[in-house]
C-alpha cells in the first residue's frame, strides 16, 4: 500500500508541476498578447499622429489633371461666369523635367487685380476661373497642387493663388452671408510669406487672413501645397482647415464658419491668381510668371 501511495504522491507532484507549467505558459502568452496589443495601439497612434503632421499620399484622387491633354479645360469643367485672363496662361513643357507639362501664368509689369486694370488702364495679369471638375458637391475636400514662382519673382505686397470654393464663390470685397458661397484661396505676401485667404460669413471686410507667415514660398523652387477643408455644421462654428507645404503641416485652423445652410457645399477649385490688392501699390514692377502642376482633389480622411 505504501508503494501505491508513493506512486500516487509522485503522480500528484507531476500533475501539480504540469499544471504549474501550463499556468506559467498561459500567463506568459497573456502577457505577450497584452504587449502585442499595446504595441499595435502605440503604432496606430503613431501613424495617426504622423498623418496629422504630414501629407497623406495614400489617398486615391477623385479627380486629377497634369495638363497633358490639349483640351485640359474640358477636364476642369469651367463655369462660364467670372472667368478672365486665360490669354495670360499657357501649357508648356517643364524645363526642369520634374513634370511633363505645367500651366504657366504670366503677370505683365504693372499688372495687379482686374480692378486696378480697369481703373488705371493697367495691364491685366494672372487669370481666374471657377471649375467644378465634374464632381458632386462635398462636405469636405482636399486640394493638392505644385507651384513654382519664377526665379526673379518680386512678391511686392501680395497676390492670390488657387483654392477651393462653394456656391457662387466669394471674392472682390463681397462678404458672403452663409447661404451664397465661400472661398479658401491661398495668398503670397511680402517676402514670400504664405497664408490662407478665406471669404467667410464671419469676414469683416474682404477676406479673412489665416496663418499669415506660417510658411514661406521661395522663388525658383517647386512647392507642394495642399489644403483640406471640412465644412461646419449649420448653426455650429466647427469648420476646419488644414494646410501642408512640402509634406509638413503648417496650419490647422478650427472653429470656422463657412455656411449657415446645409445645401451649401464645396463645389470645386477657384483658380484665381493675380497681384493684389485693389490699388497700383500691389502691382508687379516687372514681367514675372508662376508655374502650376499636378492638380488633384481627394476625399478627407476623418
Amino acid at each position: 500500500m505504501s508503494i501505491t501511495f508513493k506512486h500516487l504522491t509522485a503522480s500528484g507532484q507531476l500533475l501539480s508541476a504540469a499544471f504549474l507549467v501550463i499556468m506559467l505558459n498561459s500567463c506568459a502568452q497573456t502577457a505577450s498578447n497584452e504587449i502585442e496589443s499595446s504595441s499595435a495601439l502605440s503604432n496606430s497612434n503613431s501613424t495617426e499622429t504622423s498623418q496629422d503632421v504630414a501629407s497623406n499620399t495614400d489617398v486615391t484622387p477623385l479627380w486629377s489633371d497634369s495638363f497633358a491633354a490639349t483640351d485640359w479645360q474640358q477636364s476642369w469643367q469651367f463655369k462660364s461666369e467670372k472667368q478672365w485672363g486665360l490669354e495670360n496662361s499657357e501649357v508648356i513643357k517643364d524645363a526642369d523635367g520634374r513634370f511633363a507639362q505645367v500651366l504657366r501664368v504670366n503677370y505683365p509689369a504693372g499688372s495687379a487685380s482686374p480692378t486696378v486694370s480697369r481703373k488705371n488702364d493697367a495691364p491685366l495679369g494672372g487669370t481666374q476661373f471657377y471649375a467644378d471638375l465634374g464632381l458632386p458637391a462635398k462636405e469636405s475636400l482636399r486640394l493638392s497642387y505644385y507651384v513654382r514662382f519664377s526665379d526673379d519673382f518680386d512678391f511686392v505686397k501680395g497676390g492670390k493663388l488657387p483654392g477651393l470654393y462653394g456656391g457662387d464663390g466669394a471674392s472682390g470685397g463681397k462678404t458672403p452671408d452663409g447661404t451664397d458661397g465661400f472661398s479658401t484661396r491661398f495668398m503670397w505676401r511680402r517676402n514670400g510669406d504664405g497664408e490662407l485667404y478665406a471669404y467667410l460669413p464671419t469676414s469683416d471686410e474682404y477676406g479673412t487672413s489665416i496663418g499669415r507667415g506660417n510658411w514661406q514660398f521661395i522663388p525658383g523652387t517647386w512647392h507642394h501645397i495642399e489644403q483640406e477643408v471640412v465644412l461646419n455644421k449649420p448653426g455650429q462654428a466647427n469648420g476646419r482647415v488644414k494646410v501642408w507645404l512640402d509634406g509638413n503641416m503648417v496650419l490647422d485652423e478650427q472653429g470656422l464658419t463657412f455656411r449657415t445652410v446645409e445645401d451649401l457645399k464645396i463645389d470645386g477649385i477657384f483658380f484665381s491668381t493675380f497681384f493684389g490688392g485693389g490699388d497700383p501699390s500691389w502691382a508687379t514692377p516687372k514681367d514675372v510668371y508662376v508655374d502650376f502642376a499636378d492638380f488633384s482633389v481627394s476625399e478627407v480622411n476623418e
